[in-house]
């Protein structure tokens, strides 16, 4: 995988498409790729393009996210965008209305306990509740069991 990213580099393109570009390497060297990307764009003359099931690389070097889920996508938006635009939600399920229940996406119930995600501008609707910043995992997971439930 180096050895396929020097050779792309060393070439000079505007665009590099790239397919997991990450996957199957150690930490040290998924950190140095990421880098090494950073680097590649930082001019603003030149950008990279790739798919990926790493979301904490996406949260390092990603300016725009698209997701595609069976072969649609879901949204397609800046990254920092689409962190303001999602909550991690979480409490008791015999504290939560049904209103507040409907308005949570991929809810998920491990015991008493109910975790999930909602949009920040429902913010209001959470009080009681325990209401975070969602990671973009959390935002991609949330999504991916909230379709898998339509």
């Amino acid at each position: 995988m180096k050895l396929m990213i020097a050779v792309a580099l060393s070439r000079d393109s505007k665009l590099l498409v790239l397919d997991e570009p990450t996957s199957g390497l150690d930490p040290v060297a998924r950190d140095e790729l990421c880098d090494i990307m950073l680097d590649y764009v930082s001019d603003g003359r030149r950008s990279v393009l790739f798919s990926t099931h790493i979301s904490a690389d996406l949260e390092r070097v990603a300016d725009h996210i698209t997701f595609i889920l069976n072969g649609k996508v879901v949204f397609s938006k800046g990254k920092d965008m689409l962190l303001d635009e999602y909550v991690a939600v979480q409490g008791d399920t015999s504290l939560i209305s049904e209103k507040q229940r409907c308005k949570i996406i991929g809810i998920r119930i491990q015991g008493s306990s109910l975790t999930g995600l909602a949009r920040r501008t429902d913010l209001n609707d959470f009080n009681g509740l325990s209401v975070r910043t969602a990671t973009l995992d959390e935002i991609v997971v949330g999504i991916n069991r909230e379709a898998s439930h339509e």
